[in-house]
């Protein structure tokens, strides 16, 4: 990661008509190769799964598979949310070992790594419930391992600034209960007045096909780290939602999303702003339904609104250049991805960018973006 004085790296196969072994081994010795020079701490896995069976038979090969490959132990993400153009895609975080001092923590089958230089620590690490039989109870006892976590790294819930939520099913319902508002209401009550000072955390809200609640953080522990909520003027703020854009109608309790549109975080040199995911939304209203290149464009132009000439004499007097770094591209139905991602390359070009099929937190968005600005 940047801050790390590292970065990522996404993995694709060499050949996308192989099997998923076969993608899957080839993206591995893609790994391997990457962390003979690099320090690799961290691996998200993207996957197209065709059942919960499935999920799981593919998970317990991958793991296997770095068991007998690495001697290193990695934080590691498997997301049922399939790759546009092959059927695995590894997202490789690596970091620089001569700057950071790194462990590994873990609760259960929930880990993370916690970076330490003597001034400033950063944890890193992801929790998953997926075994309980509703949204709410799975989020709950992610929150619940979420913060055994943090108190083992001896921080609390108000050092996360950045976060990504990742719900089975996201649009569906448990009985008269919507899961996303689900996931809102319990992420209200384990946040409680932690953010209060601070701002909330950057964060992404996404589907995936299983695989219950995912929760992946970002914490950080230090006086001499600068961090601080980055605004949108365009758009409502999520956690300042009015009830009619709320989904669910249905259901008794409907707390709003809580998270900022992005955050700055400044660690010494290092200067960055992490865009949280980012839909075709103005005020709080969609715009562009069922029109997936104007999504595009709007999603798009608010994503540069978080990097404004604006935003930047607010963060410094100094004259910073912002470059947009790298995106995750969730897209909604596959007949889209062809307008999306010609439109995402007029304003990126060749930016480092993954694809991945995803339902969104609205039914009538068709997409989202997030990724990370570095100011020079």
């Amino acid at each position: 990661m940047f801050f790390l004085h590292g970065d990522r790296i996404y993995v694709k196969p060499k050949h996308a008509c192989g099997t998923v072994q076969e993608q899957i081994e080839d993206c591995l010795q893609q790994v391997k190769l990457i962390n003979s020079g690099k320090k690799i701490f961290k691996l998200n896995y993207f996957v197209d799964t065709k059942s919960d069976q499935d999920y799981a038979s593919l998970m317990k090969q991958v793991l296997t598979r770095v068991d007998e490959l690495f001697t290193e132990k990695f934080v590691q993400n498997f997301i049922a949310q399939p790759p546009l153009t092959c059927k695995i895609v590894i997202e490789a975080f690596y970091y620089d070992p001569a700057v950071w001092n790194m462990k590994s923590i873990s609760v259960g089958d929930n880990n993370a790594a916690l970076f330490d230089n003597g001034i400033s620590r950063f944890l890193i690490g992801m929790v998953q419930a997926n075994h309980n039989p509703s949204c709410k109870v799975n989020a709950e006892k992610t929150f619940t391992n979420l913060v055994e976590l943090l108190q083992q790294a001896g921080m609390g819930m108000k050092n996360i600034i950045r976060q990504w939520n990742y719900l089975e099913d996201i649009l569906g319902f448990d009985g008269e209960e919507q899961r996303y508002q689900e996931f809102n209401n319990v992420r209200s009550k384990y946040y409680g007045d932690a953010f209060l000072e601070t701002g909330y955390p950057a964060a992404t809200g996404i589907g995936m096909n299983r695989g219950g609640v995912i929760i992946e953080f970002i914490a950080v522990d230090s006086n001499e780290i600068v961090s601080k909520p980055v605004d949108n003027p365009g758009q409502i703020s999520a956690h300042k939602y009015s009830g009619k854009v709320l989904v669910g109608d249905e259901c008794v309790i409907k707390t709003t999303p809580k998270f900022e549109r992005a955050r700055y975080l400044e660690n010494y040199d290092k200067k960055l702003i992490l865009i949280s995911g980012t839909a075709s939304i103005v005020g709080e209203k969609t715009m562009g339904v069922d029109d997936p290149v104007m999504q595009t464009e709007v999603t798009i132009e608010n994503i540069k609104r978080l990097y404004s000439d604006d935003v930047l004499k607010s963060i410094s007097e100094n004259g910073l250049e912002p470059k947009f770094s790298h995106a995750r591209v969730y897209v909604k139905h596959r007949k889209d991805f062809a307008a999306i991602k010609r439109t995402f390359k007029q304003h990126y070009g060749n930016l480092p960018v993954v694809y991945i099929i995803a339902d969104i937190c609205r039914n009538d968005l068709l997409l989202e973006i997030e990724g990370k600005v570095i100011l020079a």
